[in-house]
């Protein structure tokens, strides 16, 4: 499971409780505009998108191969971007 996703979990542990995300934000990625911090941001639309490429090519009903073959990339391209 990613950084990102095991941050997600443990605010929504949190769900009850008043805290401040800014802190929390900083305390498990760094401060905004540190390296750790952008690195972070880039994983998580990173994550963001391979789960709408997986999302849509599953509505659409095609397979990883098929959506390859669609937009002229190897199955194994599709298989990385949606890890």
């Amino acid at each position: 499971m990613s950084k990102c996703a095991l941050f997600y979990l443990n605010i929504m542990k949190k769900k009850d409780n008043i805290y401040d995300i800014s802190a929390e934000l900083a305390e498990n990625f760094g401060e905004v505009g540190s390296k750790s911090r952008n690195e972070a941001i880039e994983m998580a639309w990173e994550e963001y998108n391979a789960q709408i490429i997986l999302d849509a090519r599953k509505k659409a009903r095609l397979t990883q191969t098929e959506l390859a073959n669609r937009i002229g990339v190897d199955k194994s391209y599709i298989s990385r971007v949606e890890r």
